[in-house]
Protein backbone atom coordinates (compact mmCIF):
# COMPACT_ATOMS: atom_id res chain seq x y z
CA UNK A 1 0.00 0.00 0.00
CA UNK A 2 1.48 3.45 -1.13
CA UNK A 3 -0.43 5.97 1.08
CA UNK A 4 1.81 8.89 -0.74
CA UNK A 5 0.54 7.87 -4.16
CA UNK A 6 -2.65 7.85 -2.96
CA UNK A 7 -2.88 11.41 -1.45
CA UNK A 8 -0.95 12.58 -4.26
CA UNK A 9 -3.59 10.64 -7.22
CA UNK A 10 -6.52 12.55 -5.10
CA UNK A 11 -5.08 16.20 -5.36
CA UNK A 12 -4.17 15.41 -9.14
CA UNK A 13 -7.41 14.52 -10.12
CA UNK A 14 -9.01 17.20 -8.05
CA UNK A 15 -7.17 19.75 -10.19
CA UNK A 16 -8.14 17.74 -13.10
CA UNK A 17 -12.18 17.81 -12.33
CA UNK A 18 -11.47 21.88 -11.48
CA UNK A 19 -10.36 22.34 -14.85
CA UNK A 20 -13.77 21.14 -16.30
CA UNK A 21 -15.26 24.17 -18.36
CA UNK A 22 -18.38 22.12 -17.09
CA UNK A 23 -18.20 23.82 -13.96
CA UNK A 24 -18.57 27.03 -14.92
CA UNK A 25 -20.92 26.50 -17.25
CA UNK A 26 -23.70 25.37 -14.97
CA UNK A 27 -26.54 28.43 -13.73
CA UNK A 28 -25.31 30.16 -10.70
CA UNK A 29 -27.43 29.24 -7.00
CA UNK A 30 -29.54 32.11 -6.22
CA UNK A 31 -28.76 32.74 -3.00
CA UNK A 32 -25.01 34.33 -2.32
CA UNK A 33 -25.41 33.41 1.14
CA UNK A 34 -25.77 29.69 1.33
CA UNK A 35 -24.69 28.55 -1.76
CA UNK A 36 -25.72 24.95 -2.47
CA UNK A 37 -22.23 23.32 -4.64
CA UNK A 38 -21.45 19.72 -5.86
CA UNK A 39 -18.20 18.14 -5.86
CA UNK A 40 -17.99 16.35 -8.46
CA UNK A 41 -18.58 12.77 -8.06
CA UNK A 42 -15.33 11.42 -9.12
CA UNK A 43 -13.60 12.78 -6.51
CA UNK A 44 -15.98 11.68 -3.67
CA UNK A 45 -15.94 8.21 -5.77
CA UNK A 46 -11.88 8.17 -5.14
CA UNK A 47 -11.71 9.25 -1.98
CA UNK A 48 -14.23 7.13 -0.39
CA UNK A 49 -12.32 3.99 -2.08
CA UNK A 50 -8.68 5.60 -0.82
CA UNK A 51 -10.24 6.05 2.60
CA UNK A 52 -12.09 2.87 2.42
CA UNK A 53 -8.47 0.60 2.23
CA UNK A 54 -6.72 2.58 4.66
CA UNK A 55 -4.46 4.31 2.10
CA UNK A 56 -5.83 7.67 3.20
CA UNK A 57 -7.09 9.16 6.50
CA UNK A 58 -10.39 10.34 6.99
CA UNK A 59 -9.13 14.15 7.73
CA UNK A 60 -6.97 14.34 4.56
CA UNK A 61 -9.94 13.47 2.18
CA UNK A 62 -12.07 15.95 4.06
CA UNK A 63 -9.61 19.19 3.43
CA UNK A 64 -8.87 17.68 -0.27
CA UNK A 65 -12.86 17.41 -0.91
CA UNK A 66 -13.61 20.52 1.36
CA UNK A 67 -10.83 22.73 -0.91
CA UNK A 68 -12.38 21.36 -4.22
CA UNK A 69 -15.62 22.31 -2.64
CA UNK A 70 -14.73 25.74 -1.89
CA UNK A 71 -13.08 26.23 -5.67
CA UNK A 72 -16.68 24.93 -7.25
CA UNK A 73 -18.09 27.85 -5.41
CA UNK A 74 -16.24 30.58 -6.05
CA UNK A 75 -16.68 29.70 -10.00
CA UNK A 76 -20.41 29.66 -9.67
CA UNK A 77 -20.96 32.69 -7.21
CA UNK A 78 -23.65 35.00 -8.45
CA UNK A 79 -22.96 38.05 -10.40
CA UNK A 80 -24.80 39.75 -7.95
CA UNK A 81 -21.99 38.72 -5.28
CA UNK A 82 -18.92 39.18 -7.25
CA UNK A 83 -19.52 42.41 -7.87
CA UNK A 84 -20.09 43.65 -4.51
CA UNK A 85 -17.58 45.51 -2.19
CA UNK A 86 -17.48 42.68 0.28
CA UNK A 87 -17.38 40.13 -2.06
CA UNK A 88 -19.18 37.30 -1.98
CA UNK A 89 -20.39 35.29 0.87
CA UNK A 90 -19.83 31.52 0.42
CA UNK A 91 -21.54 30.73 3.79
CA UNK A 92 -21.79 26.98 5.23
CA UNK A 93 -18.83 24.40 3.31
CA UNK A 94 -21.35 21.51 2.12
CA UNK A 95 -20.45 18.83 -0.27
CA UNK A 96 -21.88 16.66 -2.69
CA UNK A 97 -26.30 16.45 -1.92
CA UNK A 98 -25.87 19.75 0.32
CA UNK A 99 -24.55 17.71 3.96
CA UNK A 100 -22.27 19.53 5.80
CA UNK A 101 -18.63 18.79 5.19
CA UNK A 102 -18.57 17.80 8.99
CA UNK A 103 -20.93 14.79 8.37
CA UNK A 104 -18.77 13.45 5.49
CA UNK A 105 -17.60 10.11 7.75
CA UNK A 106 -21.15 9.30 7.03
CA UNK A 107 -20.17 8.61 3.77
CA UNK A 108 -16.63 6.90 4.45
CA UNK A 109 -16.56 3.02 5.25
CA UNK A 110 -14.52 2.19 8.67
CA UNK A 111 -11.10 2.65 7.66
CA UNK A 112 -10.15 -0.05 10.79
CA UNK A 113 -12.44 -2.80 10.03
CA UNK A 114 -11.68 -2.88 6.51
CA UNK A 115 -7.87 -2.57 6.67
CA UNK A 116 -7.78 -5.52 9.90
CA UNK A 117 -10.50 -7.96 8.36
CA UNK A 118 -8.35 -9.87 5.09
CA UNK A 119 -11.07 -9.24 2.57
CA UNK A 120 -16.02 -6.42 3.18
CA UNK A 121 -30.58 2.70 2.50
CA UNK A 122 -29.95 6.13 0.81
CA UNK A 123 -27.93 7.88 3.12
CA UNK A 124 -28.84 6.49 7.16
CA UNK A 125 -27.03 7.64 10.31
CA UNK A 126 -24.34 5.24 10.95
CA UNK A 127 -24.67 2.37 13.42
CA UNK A 128 -22.69 2.96 17.09
CA UNK A 129 -19.39 0.61 16.76
CA UNK A 130 -19.30 -2.41 18.73
CA UNK A 131 -16.09 -4.04 20.58
CA UNK A 132 -14.37 -6.93 19.29
CA UNK A 133 -16.03 -10.48 19.63
CA UNK A 134 -13.66 -12.99 21.68
CA UNK A 135 -12.74 -15.66 19.82
CA UNK A 136 -14.39 -18.20 22.21
CA UNK A 137 -17.06 -16.26 23.64
CA UNK A 138 -19.06 -19.47 25.81
CA UNK A 139 -17.51 -20.90 28.84
CA UNK A 140 -15.73 -24.26 28.12
CA UNK A 141 -18.81 -25.98 30.89
CA UNK A 142 -21.08 -24.00 29.03
CA UNK A 143 -20.94 -24.63 25.09
CA UNK A 144 -23.36 -23.05 22.87
CA UNK A 145 -26.53 -24.47 21.59
CA UNK A 146 -28.37 -24.12 18.34
CA UNK A 147 -31.52 -25.80 16.91
CA UNK A 148 -33.76 -25.34 14.25
CA UNK A 149 -37.44 -25.44 15.17
CA UNK A 150 -39.70 -24.14 12.33
CA UNK A 151 -43.10 -24.31 14.32
CA UNK A 152 -46.06 -21.93 14.00
CA UNK A 153 -47.52 -20.70 17.75
CA UNK A 154 -50.95 -19.08 17.26
CA UNK A 155 -52.21 -16.84 19.89
CA UNK A 156 -55.73 -15.08 19.97
CA UNK A 157 -57.61 -12.60 22.72
CA UNK A 158 -60.58 -10.00 21.77
CA UNK A 159 -57.92 -7.22 20.61
CA UNK A 160 -55.58 -8.66 18.31
CA UNK A 161 -55.07 -12.50 16.56
CA UNK A 162 -51.85 -13.86 15.07
CA UNK A 163 -49.19 -15.91 15.13
CA UNK A 164 -45.66 -16.74 16.51
CA UNK A 165 -43.07 -18.42 14.05
CA UNK A 166 -40.08 -20.05 15.71
CA UNK A 167 -37.39 -20.40 13.46
CA UNK A 168 -34.56 -21.70 15.97
CA UNK A 169 -33.56 -21.60 19.51
CA UNK A 170 -29.86 -20.61 20.97
CA UNK A 171 -28.10 -20.98 23.93
CA UNK A 172 -24.81 -18.83 23.92
CA UNK A 173 -22.85 -16.77 26.98
CA UNK A 174 -25.90 -14.12 26.37
CA UNK A 175 -28.22 -16.15 27.05
CA UNK A 176 -31.02 -18.52 25.39
CA UNK A 177 -33.78 -17.47 23.13
CA UNK A 178 -35.73 -18.13 20.24
CA UNK A 179 -35.53 -15.83 16.87
CA UNK A 180 -38.80 -15.94 15.61
CA UNK A 181 -40.96 -14.02 12.97
CA UNK A 182 -44.88 -12.89 14.25
CA UNK A 183 -48.03 -11.33 11.88
CA UNK A 184 -50.91 -9.81 13.97
CA UNK A 185 -54.28 -9.37 12.77
CA UNK A 186 -57.10 -7.10 14.78
CA UNK A 187 -60.32 -8.85 15.28
CA UNK A 188 -61.83 -7.79 11.43
CA UNK A 189 -58.92 -9.72 9.88
CA UNK A 190 -56.90 -6.69 8.38
CA UNK A 191 -53.10 -7.37 8.89
CA UNK A 192 -51.14 -4.74 11.34
CA UNK A 193 -47.79 -4.41 12.83
CA UNK A 194 -48.51 -4.50 16.75
CA UNK A 195 -46.30 -6.39 18.77
CA UNK A 196 -47.19 -9.81 19.78
CA UNK A 197 -48.23 -10.29 23.67
CA UNK A 198 -45.43 -12.49 24.89
CA UNK A 199 -45.93 -11.36 28.67
CA UNK A 200 -49.09 -13.55 28.41
CA UNK A 201 -47.77 -16.66 27.43
CA UNK A 202 -46.56 -18.78 29.50
CA UNK A 203 -43.70 -21.32 29.36
CA UNK A 204 -42.46 -24.29 30.94
CA UNK A 205 -39.55 -26.87 30.73
CA UNK A 206 -39.05 -30.38 30.79
CA UNK A 207 -38.23 -29.90 34.41
CA UNK A 208 -40.92 -27.59 35.41
CA UNK A 209 -39.03 -24.70 35.68
CA UNK A 210 -41.31 -21.41 34.05
CA UNK A 211 -40.52 -18.90 31.96
CA UNK A 212 -41.11 -15.18 30.97
CA UNK A 213 -40.69 -13.96 27.52
CA UNK A 214 -38.92 -10.79 26.37
CA UNK A 215 -39.71 -9.43 22.79
CA UNK A 216 -36.74 -7.44 21.29
CA UNK A 217 -36.48 -6.37 17.50
CA UNK A 218 -32.34 -6.11 17.88
CA UNK A 219 -32.32 -3.37 15.30
CA UNK A 220 -33.74 -6.15 12.77
CA UNK A 221 -36.46 -5.67 9.69
CA UNK A 222 -40.20 -5.61 10.54
CA UNK A 223 -41.33 -8.81 11.91
CA UNK A 224 -38.50 -10.12 13.09
CA UNK A 225 -37.52 -10.33 16.65
CA UNK A 226 -35.85 -12.11 19.65
CA UNK A 227 -37.79 -14.01 22.30
CA UNK A 228 -35.10 -14.13 25.51
CA UNK A 229 -36.16 -16.39 28.14
CA UNK A 230 -35.98 -15.25 31.86
CA UNK A 231 -34.65 -16.65 33.87
CA UNK A 232 -31.51 -18.15 31.91
CA UNK A 233 -32.60 -22.04 31.52
CA UNK A 234 -30.39 -25.10 32.17
CA UNK A 235 -28.32 -25.54 28.95
CA UNK A 236 -29.41 -29.28 28.32
CA UNK A 237 -33.54 -28.79 27.99
CA UNK A 238 -35.15 -31.30 26.04
CA UNK A 239 -38.70 -29.47 25.50
CA UNK A 240 -40.39 -26.23 26.17
CA UNK A 241 -44.33 -26.52 26.35
CA UNK A 242 -45.37 -23.05 25.33
CA UNK A 243 -49.18 -21.49 26.14
CA UNK A 244 -50.36 -18.56 24.40
CA UNK A 245 -53.81 -16.53 24.81
CA UNK A 246 -56.55 -18.60 23.64
CA UNK A 247 -54.88 -21.24 22.18
CA UNK A 248 -53.61 -25.00 23.37
CA UNK A 249 -50.12 -25.51 24.51
CA UNK A 250 -47.91 -26.44 22.25
CA UNK A 251 -44.71 -28.23 22.63
CA UNK A 252 -41.40 -27.53 21.50
CA UNK A 253 -38.67 -30.17 21.09
CA UNK A 254 -35.20 -28.97 21.50
CA UNK A 255 -33.51 -32.27 21.18
CA UNK A 256 -33.09 -31.67 17.55
CA UNK A 257 -29.45 -30.92 16.77
CA UNK A 258 -28.22 -28.49 14.65
CA UNK A 259 -26.56 -29.51 10.99
CA UNK A 260 -23.32 -29.15 10.75
CA UNK A 261 -22.44 -28.75 7.47
CA UNK A 262 -19.45 -30.49 6.00
CA UNK A 263 -17.86 -27.40 4.07
CA UNK A 264 -15.50 -27.27 1.33
CA UNK A 265 -13.08 -24.56 2.24
CA UNK A 266 -10.83 -23.61 -0.81
CA UNK A 267 -7.99 -21.05 -0.13
CA UNK A 268 -8.17 -17.59 -2.03
CA UNK A 269 -6.29 -14.51 -2.46
CA UNK A 270 -7.53 -11.55 -3.09
CA UNK A 271 -6.41 -7.58 -2.62
CA UNK A 272 -8.20 -4.98 -0.54
CA UNK A 273 -9.01 -3.28 -3.78
CA UNK A 274 -10.22 -6.43 -5.49
CA UNK A 275 -12.55 -6.67 -2.81
CA UNK A 276 -14.08 -3.54 -2.47
CA UNK A 277 -14.84 -3.98 -5.92
CA UNK A 278 -16.67 -7.35 -5.56
CA UNK A 279 -18.54 -5.48 -2.58
CA UNK A 280 -19.82 -2.91 -5.23
CA UNK A 281 -20.66 -5.34 -8.25
CA UNK A 282 -22.56 -7.31 -6.05
CA UNK A 283 -24.28 -4.03 -4.90
CA UNK A 284 -25.43 -2.81 -8.16
CA UNK A 285 -26.71 -6.78 -8.84
CA UNK A 286 -28.83 -6.22 -5.44
CA UNK A 287 -30.43 -2.82 -6.74
CA UNK A 288 -31.71 -4.32 -10.56
CA UNK A 289 -35.15 -5.37 -9.14
CA UNK A 290 -35.56 -1.04 -8.89
CA UNK A 291 -33.79 -0.98 -11.93
CA UNK A 292 -36.45 -0.48 -14.71
CA UNK A 293 -34.67 -1.46 -17.61
CA UNK A 294 -36.16 -1.86 -21.10
CA UNK A 295 -34.00 -4.49 -22.42
CA UNK A 296 -35.28 -4.71 -25.68
CA UNK A 297 -34.14 -1.33 -26.55
CA UNK A 298 -30.60 -0.37 -27.29
CA UNK A 299 -29.73 2.47 -25.07
CA UNK A 300 -32.39 1.89 -21.80
CA UNK A 301 -33.88 5.54 -20.16
CA UNK A 302 -31.89 5.83 -16.49
CA UNK A 303 -33.28 8.43 -14.47
CA UNK A 304 -30.94 11.11 -13.32
CA UNK A 305 -30.66 10.63 -9.47
CA UNK A 306 -31.15 6.59 -10.00
CA UNK A 307 -29.66 4.55 -6.95
CA UNK A 308 -27.79 2.18 -9.90
CA UNK A 309 -26.39 5.04 -11.61
CA UNK A 310 -25.22 6.91 -8.71
CA UNK A 311 -23.75 4.02 -7.34
CA UNK A 312 -21.78 3.01 -10.80
CA UNK A 313 -20.83 7.13 -11.35
CA UNK A 314 -16.91 7.78 -10.91
CA UNK A 315 -16.01 3.75 -11.05
CA UNK A 316 -13.00 5.24 -12.99
CA UNK A 317 -11.62 6.93 -10.64
CA UNK A 318 -12.31 4.78 -8.05
CA UNK A 319 -10.34 1.67 -9.58
CA UNK A 320 -7.19 4.45 -10.90
CA UNK A 321 -7.25 5.35 -7.26
CA UNK A 322 -6.70 1.95 -6.12
CA UNK A 323 -4.54 1.28 -8.56
CA UNK A 324 -2.68 4.27 -7.86
CA UNK A 325 -2.08 2.93 -3.87
CA UNK A 326 -1.12 -0.21 -5.24
CA UNK A 327 -3.72 -2.25 -3.30
CA UNK A 328 -4.85 -2.92 -7.08
CA UNK A 329 -3.04 -4.70 -9.80
CA UNK A 330 -3.42 -3.03 -12.81
CA UNK A 331 -3.53 -6.60 -14.25
CA UNK A 332 -6.71 -7.73 -11.91
CA UNK A 333 -9.62 -9.05 -13.99
CA UNK A 334 -11.65 -7.53 -11.45
CA UNK A 335 -12.58 -4.14 -13.39
CA UNK A 336 -13.22 -5.80 -16.72
CA UNK A 337 -15.61 -7.92 -15.01
CA UNK A 338 -17.02 -4.89 -13.39
CA UNK A 339 -17.11 -3.12 -17.15
CA UNK A 340 -18.95 -5.92 -18.46
CA UNK A 341 -21.34 -6.29 -15.47
CA UNK A 342 -22.37 -2.39 -16.28
CA UNK A 343 -22.80 -3.19 -19.91
CA UNK A 344 -25.13 -5.76 -19.08
CA UNK A 345 -27.35 -3.42 -16.77
CA UNK A 346 -26.84 -0.71 -19.27
CA UNK A 347 -25.25 1.74 -17.30
CA UNK A 348 -22.84 4.32 -19.08
CA UNK A 349 -21.01 7.10 -17.45
CA UNK A 350 -18.90 4.77 -15.10
CA UNK A 351 -15.28 5.61 -16.76
CA UNK A 352 -14.03 2.36 -16.33
CA UNK A 353 -11.52 1.90 -19.15
CA UNK A 354 -10.84 -1.78 -19.15
CA UNK A 355 -12.47 -3.68 -21.60
CA UNK A 356 -15.64 -5.84 -20.40
CA UNK A 357 -14.29 -9.01 -19.78
CA UNK A 358 -15.77 -12.47 -21.71
CA UNK A 359 -16.81 -14.10 -18.34
CA UNK A 360 -18.21 -13.57 -15.43
CA UNK A 361 -18.17 -15.26 -11.82
CA UNK A 362 -21.32 -17.76 -12.16
CA UNK A 363 -23.82 -16.14 -9.16
CA UNK A 364 -22.97 -13.06 -11.36
CA UNK A 365 -24.55 -14.78 -14.22
CA UNK A 366 -27.20 -16.54 -12.73
CA UNK A 367 -28.79 -13.08 -11.47
CA UNK A 368 -28.26 -11.23 -14.28
CA UNK A 369 -29.72 -14.20 -16.52
CA UNK A 370 -32.62 -14.39 -14.02
CA UNK A 371 -33.88 -10.64 -15.14
CA UNK A 372 -32.74 -11.10 -18.39
CA UNK A 373 -35.35 -13.35 -18.57
CA UNK A 374 -37.80 -10.85 -17.13
CA UNK A 375 -38.45 -12.76 -13.56
CA UNK A 376 -39.03 -9.81 -12.01
CA UNK A 377 -42.49 -9.43 -13.37
CA UNK A 378 -43.22 -12.42 -12.02
CA UNK A 379 -45.61 -12.96 -8.68
CA UNK A 380 -43.52 -12.13 -5.54
CA UNK A 381 -42.59 -15.37 -3.39
CA UNK A 382 -45.26 -15.78 -0.62
CA UNK A 383 -44.80 -15.53 3.26
CA UNK A 384 -43.37 -18.38 5.11
CA UNK A 385 -40.44 -18.99 7.36
CA UNK A 386 -37.75 -22.42 7.80
CA UNK A 387 -36.03 -23.30 10.65
CA UNK A 388 -32.23 -23.17 10.44
CA UNK A 389 -29.58 -23.65 12.80
CA UNK A 390 -26.37 -24.06 11.34
CA UNK A 391 -22.59 -23.46 11.49
CA UNK A 392 -20.29 -21.74 9.39
CA UNK A 393 -16.31 -22.54 9.82
CA UNK A 394 -14.59 -19.50 10.57
CA UNK A 395 -13.45 -17.29 7.76
CA UNK A 396 -11.50 -13.83 8.26
CA UNK A 397 -12.06 -13.85 11.97
CA UNK A 398 -15.43 -14.54 11.91
CA UNK A 399 -18.09 -17.16 12.65
CA UNK A 400 -21.53 -17.30 11.01
CA UNK A 401 -24.27 -19.51 12.74
CA UNK A 402 -27.19 -19.33 10.66
CA UNK A 403 -30.47 -19.05 12.77
CA UNK A 404 -33.49 -19.03 10.55
CA UNK A 405 -34.86 -17.62 7.02
CA UNK A 406 -38.37 -16.63 6.03
CA UNK A 407 -39.84 -14.62 3.43
CA UNK A 408 -42.15 -11.39 4.14
CA UNK A 409 -43.99 -9.14 1.76
CA UNK A 410 -42.37 -10.20 -1.17
CA UNK A 411 -38.38 -10.28 0.21
CA UNK A 412 -36.44 -12.97 2.00
CA UNK A 413 -34.62 -12.79 5.47
CA UNK A 414 -32.07 -14.70 6.65
CA UNK A 415 -31.08 -14.33 10.58
CA UNK A 416 -27.52 -15.07 11.83
CA UNK A 417 -25.07 -14.97 14.70
CA UNK A 418 -21.58 -13.20 14.24
CA UNK A 419 -19.24 -14.20 16.44
CA UNK A 420 -15.68 -13.72 16.54
CA UNK A 421 -14.19 -10.54 14.75
CA UNK A 422 -17.42 -8.59 15.76
CA UNK A 423 -18.61 -5.84 12.08
CA UNK A 424 -17.34 -2.15 13.19
CA UNK A 425 -18.58 0.98 12.24
CA UNK A 426 -21.25 0.52 9.51
CA UNK A 427 -21.70 3.26 7.06
CA UNK A 428 -24.85 3.98 4.60
CA UNK A 429 -23.73 6.61 2.38
CA UNK A 430 -22.90 4.54 -0.92
CA UNK A 431 -25.49 1.68 0.35
CA UNK A 432 -22.40 -0.71 0.96
CA UNK A 433 -21.98 -2.53 3.95
CA UNK A 434 -18.21 -2.46 4.01
CA UNK A 435 -17.30 -2.80 7.62
CA UNK A 436 -18.54 -6.44 6.92
CA UNK A 437 -15.76 -8.56 5.99
CA UNK A 438 -17.44 -11.53 3.96
CA UNK A 439 -18.97 -11.66 0.82
CA UNK A 440 -22.22 -14.18 1.39
CA UNK A 441 -24.47 -16.02 -1.53
CA UNK A 442 -26.77 -18.70 -1.44
CA UNK A 443 -27.47 -20.86 -4.15
CA UNK A 444 -30.77 -22.65 -3.94
CA UNK A 445 -32.25 -26.23 -5.14
CA UNK A 446 -33.02 -25.00 -8.95
CA UNK A 447 -28.97 -24.30 -8.70
CA UNK A 448 -30.06 -19.97 -8.57
CA UNK A 449 -27.98 -17.42 -7.09
CA UNK A 450 -29.39 -15.48 -4.86
CA UNK A 451 -26.72 -12.17 -2.93
CA UNK A 452 -27.12 -12.16 0.55
CA UNK A 453 -25.99 -8.67 1.63
CA UNK A 454 -26.31 -7.48 5.81
CA UNK A 455 -29.34 -5.46 6.02
CA UNK A 456 -28.67 -4.86 10.03
CA UNK A 457 -26.61 -5.85 12.99
CA UNK A 458 -27.01 -5.16 16.76
CA UNK A 459 -24.11 -6.03 19.26
CA UNK A 460 -24.74 -7.74 22.84
CA UNK A 461 -22.57 -8.52 25.09
CA UNK A 462 -19.92 -11.40 23.07
CA UNK A 463 -21.39 -11.70 20.04
CA UNK A 464 -23.86 -9.58 16.82
CA UNK A 465 -26.63 -10.67 15.57
CA UNK A 466 -26.90 -10.47 12.02
CA UNK A 467 -29.93 -10.00 9.52
CA UNK A 468 -29.31 -10.81 5.39
CA UNK A 469 -31.59 -10.05 2.68
CA UNK A 470 -31.34 -12.24 -0.20
CA UNK A 471 -31.80 -11.09 -3.75
CA UNK A 472 -33.82 -12.18 -5.42
CA UNK A 473 -36.37 -13.94 -2.87
CA UNK A 474 -35.92 -17.34 -2.27
CA UNK A 475 -39.15 -19.44 -2.76
CA UNK A 476 -40.84 -21.54 -0.60
CA UNK A 477 -40.21 -24.85 -2.51
CA UNK A 478 -36.50 -25.13 -1.72
CA UNK A 479 -35.92 -28.16 0.69
CA UNK A 480 -32.18 -26.96 1.23
CA UNK A 481 -29.71 -24.25 -0.37
CA UNK A 482 -26.13 -23.97 -0.95
CA UNK A 483 -24.35 -21.09 1.12
CA UNK A 484 -21.09 -18.95 -0.52
CA UNK A 485 -19.19 -17.18 2.24
CA UNK A 486 -16.22 -15.33 1.02
CA UNK A 487 -13.56 -13.31 2.84
CA UNK A 488 -9.87 -12.33 1.29
CA UNK A 489 -8.18 -15.79 2.27
CA UNK A 490 -10.56 -18.36 1.80
CA UNK A 491 -14.49 -19.35 0.66
CA UNK A 492 -16.64 -22.05 2.23
CA UNK A 493 -19.31 -23.76 0.73
CA UNK A 494 -21.99 -25.46 3.01
CA UNK A 495 -25.44 -27.27 2.19
CA UNK A 496 -27.96 -26.27 4.97
CA UNK A 497 -31.38 -28.22 4.66
CA UNK A 498 -34.21 -25.60 5.53
CA UNK A 499 -37.16 -27.02 8.05
CA UNK A 500 -40.14 -25.22 6.70
CA UNK A 501 -42.62 -24.30 9.51
CA UNK A 502 -45.66 -25.80 7.61
CA UNK A 503 -46.10 -27.31 4.05
CA UNK A 504 -44.50 -24.67 0.97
Amino acid sequence: MNRERAETYLRLLTEAELRDPALASQPAPRSADAPFVTTPITLIRAAWALTAVGALDLQTAEAILGDAELAVAARRRPEAAAASPAGPRLGPRRFAGGRPLARMSHLMPSVPALARAPAPSAAEEALPEGPDLPADPAPPDAPDRYVPVGQMILFHDELICGELDLMSYAHTAAGARFTATWQTRDPLGARHHGVPPVDAFTLTDDRGQRYDLEFDTKGRPESTCDLALRPDPPPDIGWLEITAPGEQAVRVDLGRRAERPEPEVSEISLSIGEHLLNRIAERLLALVPEYRVNWRREVAYTPPAHPVTNLAAGLGATIAALEAAEVLSPLSPVPARLAALCASLRIGGHGITAAPAPDLPEPWLSMLTHYHRRKPETAPAGDGFAGVAAALPELDGIRLVLLGLHNYDGSTWMDALALGQAPGLQHRGLELGMAFPLSMWVRDGAGRWHAARPAAWHHEESEAALTLRLTPPLTRSCAWIEVLATGRSAEARATVPLHWGYRP
